[in-house]
């Protein structure tokens, strides 16, 4: 399995400086409202979004993506408050990939309590890429 976990801000337009100032925290990416999402792609950014991620991969588990995100964003929970007072959408994604589509998210009660003093929705998005064969 891989994927990650990421802490996004996503609006109209984001003063970066100032979310990665509040937040002491260099992005893992930015985009700009307009701007490919990916080199070369069609697809353009809908809105201004500051991304701090951490990757899950064969080394790294789901659990400890997130518990390594919670740790590093939970000091800085008033200005989280305040940025969410800011702007339209500040949450957690953790995006779960897979070629079996057999994966899962265990979250810890340490972990719900700081999902809740963040103050953020908390989204799981599974992914499966359809590597399972078929019994005929």
């Amino acid at each position: 399995m891989n994927g990650s976990c990421s802490f996004i801000i996503r609006d109209e337009s984001l003063d970066f400086d100032d979310i990665t100032r509040r937040l002491a925290t260099i992005p893992t990416s930015i985009h700009k409202k307009g701007q490919a999402v990916r080199k070369g792609g069609e697809t353009k950014s809908l809105f201004d979004t500051w991304r701090f991620e951490a990757l899950i991969s064969e080394q790294v588990e789901p659990e400890e993506a997130l518990e390594f995100l919670l740790n590093k964003l939970a000091p800085y929970f008033k200005e989280i408050n305040k940025l969410i007072g800011i702007y339209k959408n500040v949450g957690i994604d953790c995006y779960l990939r897979s070629d079996y589509g057999q994966l899962g998210l265990q979250l810890s009660t340490d972990m719900m309590r700081k999902i809740a003093l963040l103050g953020v929705g908390f989204n799981i998005h599974i992914l499966s890429f359809g590597g399972v064969e078929k019994d005929d």
